[in-house]
C-alpha cells in the first residue's frame, strides 16, 4: 500500500475516533473510550477478506443504519444503561453522518440494493473537513471542560451551604436513658 493512501486511511480512522470519542466525553457520563471504538466501529469492515463481496465490504453491511440500530439494541440489552446507549448511537452516528456526506454515501436503504444516493458529495476526509472535524470535536471538549468545573464548584458550594445552615441532630445522652 502506498504511503498516500497508508496517510488518508491513518487519517480518516483517527478522526472517526476522535469524534466519537470527543461526542461521548461531551455530551454523556458514559466512559469516552466507548466512544473511540463504536466511532471507528463501521470501519471494522476493512477487515472482512475481499473474497467475500457484498455486503462484507467497505461501506457495506456496517455502515449502515440496520447495523447501528441492531447494534444498539444489543448494548441498550447488556448494559442496561441509557447513557451507555446515548454514548453508543452518538458515536456510531457520527461516523454513518460523515460518512454519508461524502461521493460514496452509505446503503441508507440496506438490505435493498440501490443506486439512490442522496449524499451531497462532500470531501470529508480532506485536510479541510478533517481540520474542521478535529476544531469541532476539540471545542467541545474544551467546552464541557469549562462546564465541569463549574458544575462541580457550585454542587460544592451548594453542599457547604447546606451544611452550615443544617442544624445537627443533638446527640442522645446516656445519662438520661439510665434514669
Amino acid at each position: 500500500m502506498e504511503l498516500g493512501r497508508i496517510l488518508f486511511l491513518f487519517s480518516a480512522f483517527a478522526t472517526h475516533a476522535f469524534v466519537g470519542y470527543a461526542l461521548v466525553r461531551g455530551l454523556t457520563d458514559a466512559d469516552p473510550r466507548l466512544g473511540l471504538v463504536l466511532g471507528l466501529l463501521p470501519d471494522g469492515d476493512f477487515l472482512f477478506p475481499a473474497d467475500w463481496g457484498w455486503p462484507f465490504v467497505h461501506r457495506g453491511l456496517t455502515h449502515t443504519p440496520l447495523f447501528a440500530i441492531g447494534l444498539l439494541a444489543g448494548l441498550s440489552l447488556v448494559s442496561r444503561n441509557r447513557s451507555v446507549a446515548l454514548a453508543g448511537g452518538l458515536a456510531i452516528g457520527s461516523h454513518l453522518a460523515i460518512d454519508s456526506l461524502s461521493p460514496t454515501g452509505i446503503p441508507w436503504l440496506f438490505p435493498l440494493q440501490t443506486t439512490w444516493n442522496p449524499s451531497p458529495g462532500l470531501a470529508v476526509h480532506s485536510p479541510t473537513a478533517t481540520a474542521l472535524l478535529w476544531t469541532a470535536a476539540l471545542g467541545l471538549l474544551a467546552f464541557r471542560a469549562i462546564q465541569r468545573p463549574s458544575h462541580d464548584r457550585e454542587s460544592t458550594t451548594d453542599r457547604k451551604h447546606k451544611h452550615e445552615t443544617e442544624q445537627p441532630a443533638p446527640t442522645p445522652d446516656p445519662t438520661t436513658e439510665l434514669e
